[in-house]
């Protein structure tokens, strides 16, 4: 009895030790799987860090043109590795396109892609432990999409009346004479150099109070005034009367420099004197100059991009949609271009610009869009009444509620720069100012440069 429980015993063990062999060979096998496995995962892992990182870097220098950007791309993926073997360039392939927001799909060619594809391949990786059931190596392939999401913005630009202080008389303490006085000749030059009367383009002095008799000077009792709005009698009674030709020593001196100071100052409008939009007022040519310098940057980079424009302040007092946000970027240019300032109202409503860019974002905006407003300002805000800076710090809020970053941008000594600052850091934006007292030319730069920043300050991201 004994000797069969022994015989048993020693059987079971003789079991145990053939099922203890089986099972380590099935977990040596398991764990050989395992590190095969992750190895193919690391693989494949750094090997999409790579592709990420070349599209991203390659898409950011699109605008230098598809050799830049291939290298670019080619020159972030050699700073990658796979499992510390250097990625293989021979196996890397580029491809630019675009990219459909609505579909999630990559079309490659097209005339103005906005998206880079790079495909990385790592062919025949070696097995560690596979090579034992015949299966030497791995080819493994990483793919990634980066493209620059289309944006709408807004511009909110000021077309109040101090728009044109700059080449007004009042401005040569700041400007000196010598830039304020070849400014106006030059308007003058732009309006046709037209010839009235008897007068001269350097003002001429005359120390008759009577307005009638100074007319009768000028030779222009039957002379038509040209303009909608405005006479020659006003005209008169303005070089007698204000205190800016005071101060600049142009008082009862009559003469075509003058005369173009008091269109600018007493008949901006464009229903009162509708050339002056052709002519060069200062600042406001200026920020179409900007204007245009932005066109051109969105029509040759930014096709998929949408861009309007908010006036202020309207003949209403309020503002004016002129163009709602388009892909027709020359459309923009075109209206910015023909305006003047103080076109339709002399006073600055910075509130209404801002909510009628506001309330088009929430009436045509992309959903899958960016959305950026531009608001610029030479003045302090004083429509609608008393509470204008309040109301504007109001609809900045909105603005932040809809998401809506606010670049702002403040142009001269008059501008509100605390209202600029308080507005883009509301809306989590960017504030630039352009202080005065500098001339023409450098703050044109200045703001030619804002807006390049504007313009190339793309939304770039992996879309796959």
């Amino acid at each position: 009895m004994s000797h069969s429980l022994h015989n048993h015993g020693k059987a079971r063990r003789g079991a145990i030790l053939v099922l203890t062999a089986v099972l380590m060979i099935m977990i040596f096998a398991m764990l050989a799987f395992a590190v095969d496995l992750g190895y193919v995962a690391l693989t494949r892992t750094e090997l999409q860090n790579a592709a990420d990182a070349g599209a991203l870097a390659g898409a950011g220098t699109m605008v230098g043109g598809f050799d830049a950007a291939a290298e670019e791309a080619r020159k972030y993926v050699a700073l990658h590795k796979t499992n510390g073997t250097a990625i293989d360039e021979s196996q890397t392939q580029i491809r630019f396109g675009n990219w459909d927001t609505q579909s999630r799909r990559f079309d490659a060619g097209g005339d103005e892609p906005n998206a880079m594809e790079i495909t990385l391949r790592s062919s025949s990786r070696p097995f560690f432990f596979a090579r034992v059931l015949g299966q030497d190596g791995f080819d493994c392939e990483a793919k990634a999409i980066a493209s620059f999401s289309p944006r709408d913005i807004m511009l909110v630009l000021d077309f109040s009346g101090s728009m044109c202080y700059d080449s007004q008389l009042r401005s040569i303490d700041t400007l000196g004479r010598a830039a304020v006085e070849a400014n106006l000749l030059q308007i003058y030059t732009e309006l046709g150099s037209p010839a009235f009367g008897s007068m001269k383009w350097a003002p001429q002095y005359n120390s008759s109070s009577n307005i009638t008799t100074v007319k009768n000077w000028l030779g222009l009792k039957n002379v038509p005034y040209p303009y909608p709005s405005g006479s020659w009698d006003n005209y008169i009674s303005y070089i007698m009367n204000d205190s800016a030709i005071y101060r600049a020593g142009y008082r009862k001196k009559y003469g075509y420099l003058t005369w173009v100071n008091y269109l600018l100052a007493e008949q901006p409008q464009f229903a009162e004197t509708p050339s002056l939009w052709m002519t060069s007022e200062q600042p406001v040519t200026a920020v179409k100059d900007a204007v245009d310098l932005l066109v051109a940057y969105l029509q040759e980079n930014c096709e998929n991009d949408r861009l309007g424009l908010s006036l202020y302040t309207s003949s209403n007092g309020t503002a004016i949609l002129e163009s709602p946000m388009t892909h027709e970027f020359s459309e923009v240019a075109y209206k910015t271009r023909r305006r003047q300032a103080g076109h339709y109202n002399v006073y600055t409503n910075i509130y209404d610009g801002m909510k009628t860019a506001r309330l088009e974002f929430q009436n045509n905006g992309r959903p899958t869009a960016g959305r950026l407003m531009v608001l610029m300002t030479d003045g302090q805000a004083n429509l609608p009444g008393s509470q204008a800076k309040q109301l504007a710090l109001s609809e900045a809020r909105a603005a932040a509620g809809a998401r809506i970053p606010i670049v702002t941008i403040s142009l001269g000594a008059g501008a509100d720069t605390q209202l600029m600052q308080q507005i883009a850091d509301i809306t989590k934006g960017v504030y630039f100012e352009i202080p005065g007292g500098q001339t023409v030319n450098q703050y044109e730069e200045q703001l030619k440069d804002v807006f390049r920043r504007v313009a190339s300050d793309r939304k770039l991201a992996l879309v796959q």
